[in-house]
């Protein structure tokens, strides 16, 4: 479903400006990952565990924004997740309006954010139109999550208007003792934002806090995500970001590491 797509006066200007793709650049990138907990729980005796991520990006180019994000994957030790154990809503339901992901059911939302990105053409000159919406991730089932931005206002971002970018799904997996999130970010809300040809989304910055839901299983406590162990006393995490320099280019990936007490 789309919307017709309204854009600001001085974004016309910077698309019509924007006939070709900026070449290859890079970005610094920055990522920090807060834990609602220090303890370390075990296997037999998880701890229920939220977390608050923060990532930046910048090009490093002056006078460029960051090259749009088609990925970020990010991997935190000793960490467990439990989603199964929880309510879900589809695609479907997220994009049915008025309401769109409202219509979910209550305690299917697992995470909420804010980005502050810019959007402009693919030249990545700055200044670009500030779009700044919010971000909720809800259970898709099957450890999938569905990602969805929502405006809270006309003018948050360009003009566009919830509904108008579609849900993206994100996968979430174990690889050893680590939860692993990895999001893919379609053109739809990276270089071809809400389906217009050219438009693309550079990420300042974005900050995303996932709650350590609860919910009974046969009479027994369970939590969307709890920890399990421990890497001596910290606990170390990745964030892999890959952008891209235009449209159908190769990505390149920049990790940036970290790790808090535990």
């Amino acid at each position: 479903m789309r919307r017709k797509l309204i854009i600001g006066a001085a974004l016309v200007v910077a698309l019509a400006a924007a006939s070709v793709a900026y070449a290859a650049t890079l970005n610094t990138y920055t990522a920090k990952v807060g834990f609602t907990s220090t303890k370390s729980g075990t296997a037999a005796k998880p701890v229920p565990l939220g977390y608050t991520e923060n990532l930046g990006a910048a090009n490093t180019v002056a006078g460029k924004v960051a090259a749009p994000l088609v990925d970020i994957k990010t991997t935190i030790y000793g960490m467990k997740a439990n989603l199964k154990d929880f309510p879900t809503c589809s695609s479907a339901t997220i994009t049915k309006p008025p309401k769109y992901n409202l219509n979910c059911p209550k305690g299917s939302e697992v995470a909420t954010g804010t980005v502050n990105a810019k959007i402009g053409g693919p030249t990545l000159t700055a200044p670009g139109t500030a779009c700044n919406p919010d971000l909720a991730i809800y259970n898709g089932g099957n450890n999938i999550e569905w990602y969805f931005f929502t405006t809270p206002s006309a003018t948050a971002c360009a003009g566009l208007t919830t509904g108008q970018t579609a849900p993206y799904p994100g996968k979430v997996s174990q690889s050893g003792k680590n939860m692993v999130i990895n999001v893919p970010l379609p053109p739809d809300v990276s270089t071809k934002v809400a389906n217009h040809a050219n438009l693309y989304g550079s990420l300042i910055k974005e900050t995303v806090k996932v709650n350590a839901l609860s919910t009974k299983v046969k009479g027994k406590t369970v939590y969307s995500q709890e920890s399990v162990a421990c890497m001596g006393k910290k606990r170390p995490y990745s964030v892999a970001f890959t952008a891209v320099p235009s449209s159908g280019a190769s990505g390149v990936t920049v990790t940036v590491k970290g790790s808090a007490k535990c």
